[in-house]
């Protein structure tokens, strides 16, 4: 099954554009992959798509507002988000400096332009004013929690990917995991790990 067709059989109903620019845009991972390390050489064009549609299912969680994806790495989920979504601003923050690389390279080639590329560090981020702030596989959910509550107010909504059904207790928070589509659809536990100030 190529790249199309497992985007095709998922559960996202893609349009035709966004099924050739996530198709662009997984093979260009695969192609910068080989010679920067943006994620595990390991991984196939069918582990790609399914980081893809994992990481697009959790745009029906982010309505409205801007985004900020932190660690963004390879664009997984910033630029699956932007792909889903052209109307929404969405930040994608990294400080190694070859994925900004590759993400500007990225934004340039699908003419993504509600995407905006920073090399820096969370710790140096203030303040945090996106309506969702957004991560995968960047850190454990608990301590990213803990790294960001000093910059965010009550009206951004806390995203973590996460492929356990985790729960944590942190004064000033709720919190609530929802179950993803993919986990059906991979066989595979996935889900979301929301958090908010109270």
């Amino acid at each position: 099954m190529d790249l199309k067709e497992t985007l095709d059989a998922s559960p996202l109903e893609l349009t035709k554009v966004q099924t050739e620019l996530a198709v662009v845009f997984l093979n260009q991972v695969f192609k910068w992959n080989k010679t920067r390390n943006l994620i595990s050489r390991k991984l196939t064009k069918k582990d790609l798509a399914e980081h893809f549609i994992d990481c697009a299912l959790l745009n029906q969680h982010t309505k409205n507002g801007s985004i900020l994806d932190v660690g963004s790495g390879a664009g997984f989920p910033g630029i699956c988000l932007a792909i889903m979504s052209p109307e929404k601003d969405i930040t994608l923050v990294d400080s190694n400096i070859k994925k900004t690389s590759f993400l500007l390279h990225v934004k340039n080639a699908l003419g993504l332009k509600n995407v905006l590329v920073e090399n820096k560090r969370l710790e140096s981020i203030k303040k945090i004013e996106e309506a969702y702030l957004v991560c995968r596989a960047f850190m454990a959910p608990r301590l990213f929690a803990e790294t960001v509550k000093d910059k965010i107010s009550k009206d951004t909504k806390v995203i973590v990917m996460t492929s356990e059904e985790e729960r944590f207790s942190l004064d000033g928070f709720k919190t609530r995991f929802i179950k993803s589509e993919a986990t059906e659809f991979f066989n595979k536990k996935r889900g979301f790990l929301e958090f908010q100030k109270t």
